[in-house]
């Protein structure tokens, strides 16, 4: 099954194909390959703390029955 194109992945491919050719690229895009690949790279580690999704701990039985006793449940 295909892939969608993205962005990133079209952005290096397209530098790629400029370095294959024997092309020198331009600050702008040396940036950019800079900055896809420590992409990459920081993802292989894991979720960042902005991207990270944080699961709600349930509350422990005991807790949750103290709760129900002083809501009158």
């Amino acid at each position: 099954m295909y892939e969608p194109v993205s962005k990133p992945n079209a952005v290096m491919s397209m530098l790629g194909s400029k370095v294959a050719s024997g092309r020198d690229l331009t600050m702008a895009e040396t940036l950019m390959a800079y900055t896809e690949v420590a992409k990459a790279r920081m993802e292989s580690y894991g979720p960042s703390p902005a991207t990270m999704q944080l699961k709600p701990v349930p509350l422990p039985e005991d807790i949750r029955g103290a709760l129900a006793n002083y809501a009158g449940i």
